[in-house]
């Protein structure tokens, strides 16, 4: 939409109930995960895996998800290449557990998972991976330098001649229809925004900065993508989205859910990038796609 994880699972911790369930419970974290983003982390992944002039991923592939959530990126690189090799690590357990189900569901070979935190890779050697993708990992809250740090630890253990993705949002479009919800049934409060970024992290600037000095130098290039939320119908992607609603109607009784949940849906459709396709209906977002090469030659200054 999809922190250690993805920005939404660390807001999800806070505001689903099912986070504190002990498994077999962990399959509906990432369930809601994947309901609620309506899909766009997996076409974000898509697009990342497909960046041009990427080094092929081979049998002799040693591939990071880092910050893998339920394993979106690791679930893709399986199906495409499955005989490469793939950690998918992430300080969730829920988000471990799904991926460890997957692997056994799904009878992957060459996949481990690892609890690790996106801005600090302890335990993992140096420039071990020939890639390393980072999907919405970006950035952890709280944590100003967070950009930084993860950059620095992904610079350390890829290859080199190896490559590191990240991708990050440049404009979710979606959190306005829970605000201007929220603003029609409370009219006289601030609306509340968890999901609220600082303008500066929507900047395709912010992330050329954090892979620039994480250590790629003049080794970056970074892209506008699209992305979309979308579901069978109207009706279902409110249903879906709904799941979010403690991040925007915190202490919202039973009967002004019922509104918000009315309204909302008036409200999704109002959106500028809202659109009905083929196969439903689905709310246009973009997402910035930066990647690193490490050539050795990161501090070099041309003359």
């Amino acid at each position: 939409m999809p922190t250690t994880t993805p920005r939404l699972l660390s807001i999800l911790t806070q505001f689903l109930p099912i986070t504190r369930m002990t498994p077999p419970s962990t399959a509906t974290f990432a369930s809601a995960y994947l309901r609620m983003t309506g899909g766009c982390t997996i076409h974000l992944a898509n697009t990342m895996l497909s960046f041009p002039s990427l080094p092929p991923i081979t049998p002799a592939s040693y591939v990071l998800d880092n910050a893998c959530g339920p394993g979106v990126v690791t679930s893709l690189l399986k199906s495409r290449h499955p005989a490469a090799r793939v950690m998918a690590a992430d300080l969730a357990p829920a988000m471990l557990d799904e991926v460890d189900a997957q692997i056994q569901q799904n009878g992957w070979s060459g996949v481990e998972t690892a609890m690790l935190d996106v801005r600090n890779l302890e335990g993992l050697d140096d420039e071990s991976f020939t890639h390393v993708f980072a999907n919405l990992a970006l950035p952890v809250p709280g944590d100003q330098e967070s950009g930084i740090k993860a950059a620095r630890e992904m610079f350390r253990v890829v290859k080199k001649e190896g490559v590191v993705v990240v991708s990050t949002w440049a404009d979710r479009v979606w959190p306005a229809a829970f605000t201007s919800t929220a603003h029609r049934i409370r009219p006289t409060a601030v609306p509340q925004n968890a999901m609220a970024l600082e303008p500066e992290y929507l900047t395709g600037s912010w992330l050329l900065r954090q892979l620039e000095e994480g250590g790629f130098g003049k080794n970056v290039e970074i892209k506008s993508v699209p992305t979309y939320t979308s579901a069978a119908t109207l009706d279902k992607l409110v249903e879906n989205m709904f799941m979010a609603k403690g991040m925007f109607f915190t202490g919202f009784d039973e009967e002004e859910l019922g509104k918000a949940k009315v309204v909302l849906k008036e409200e999704m459709k109002g959106l500028r990038t809202f659109e009905e396709v083929d196969g439903g209906v689905r709310v246009g977002m973009r997402a910035w796609v930066g990647v690193g090469w490490k050539r050795g030659d990161e501090g070099e200054v041309a003359c």
